[in-house]
């Protein structure tokens, strides 16, 4: 590869150079440097009688070693600016060097047509990230199914400078595909950072995600941080007639503001959780039990709520659900020799 590039440089000297390295473990790749040296001293007639012989031992793999071969045999720069195997960017390369404007007018109009029609993504060394190359990732996904690439690709100028639906509707897929496979923190961090990139003038073109965080009342499934005015809430200006106990319980958080069910209850001490006990366990000595005293804690089996320090205080002792008749084990441990706490 470093050969090749020399060459396509026009430093021949520094490719027979590295080619005389290389040789001493790739002996065949000494007679490829010969025959650069018979290039560069102008005897070309030589050098395309060593050809066949190169051609047999050093090229017939390796891309780059078939470009050198193929100047050699022809001194001519279209047979590598045409060679489909190298990357399309030393093709270009290649290209803008050696050819005059004619030669490179239409050479580009044909990888230019090539690309589109084939999807191939390489194209963006010729069209960069813009309208066109949209064509070219519509053809690429289409025979590939690979959104992820078109997505990364595209979301450096869309929606910022590119407003196209397609865009839009890779973003879509490649975020529902992030979902789909629960890699949640790939996908939030693909929207803050893709949402950063489509600022303008100060200003995201994309619009930000709604809070990843809610709170949802588990009878109504509604958010206590948004009253519903088709429940029981009342629209704004319209008398309360509800209950003023009821009204104050929205207010410090205790009851939904849309159907007015409070938290659940204790099922150890029967009282109401995210409000002061009656035990007052606030004013007790142990830092310990005045901390776990404001914490509820659920069984994600039975959906039963008991405060922090009455489950320590029963699962001591029990292995059941507090609740009558409840046979959960709440607190089952199938490898009961692991500490769980």
């Amino acid at each position: 590869m470093e050969t090749a590039r020399a060459l396509f440089r026009g430093e021949i000297g520094k490719a027979v150079q590295i080619l005389k390295k290389a040789s001493t473990n790739h002996p065949e790749l000494l007679f490829v440097s010969l025959a650069l040296q018979l290039i560069d001293k102008g005897d070309k007639r030589l050098a395309k009688e060593q050809l066949d012989f190169d051609v047999a031992l050093a090229s017939k793999t390796d891309p780059y070693l078939r470009a050198i071969s193929s100047l050699i045999a022809t001194g001519d720069w279209s047979a590598v600016a045409n060679q489909k195997s190298l990357p399309l960017s030393d093709r270009a390369y290649v290209a803008f060097r050696t050819f005059d404007d004619t030669q490179l007018t239409k050479w580009l109009g044909e990888q230019v047509s090539i690309a589109t029609e084939t999807g191939d993504i390489e194209g963006i060394v010729l069209f960069g990230i813009t309208d066109r190359m949209v064509d070219v990732f519509a053809k690429y996904v289409g025979k590939f199914n690979d959104f992820q690439t078109a997505t990364l690709v595209m979301s450096i100028c869309a929606p910022r400078y590119i407003d196209d639906y397609r865009c839009t509707a890779w973003r879509n897929a490649y975020r529902a595909y992030l979902q789909r496979h629960k890699a949640f923190f790939l996908r939030t961090k693909f929207e803050v950072e893709s949402t950063k990139k489509s600022k303008r003038d100060g200003r995201p073109t994309i619009k930000p995600p709604s809070r990843q965080i809610a709170l949802r009342c588990v009878f109504c499934d509604a958010e206590t941080t948004v009253p519903s005015h088709n429940g029981s809430a009342p629209p704004a200006g319209a008398p309360d007639t509800r209950n003023p106990l009821m009204v104050t319980s929205i207010s410090a958080g205790v009851s939904c503001p849309n159907c007015g069910r409070h938290l659940p209850r204790c099922v150890v001490c029967l009282e109401v959780v995210g409000i002061p006990r009656s035990d007052r366990p606030e004013a007790a000595a142990d830092m310990d039990t005045r901390m776990a005293a404001r914490f509820p804690t659920f069984c994600l089996k039975c959906e039963h709520v008991l405060h922090l320090d009455h489950a320590r205080h029963w699962f001591a002792r029990h292995v059941e659900c507090p609740v009558p008749e409840c046979r959960c084990k709440c607190n089952f441990r199938a490898n009961p020799e692991l500490n769980y706490h």
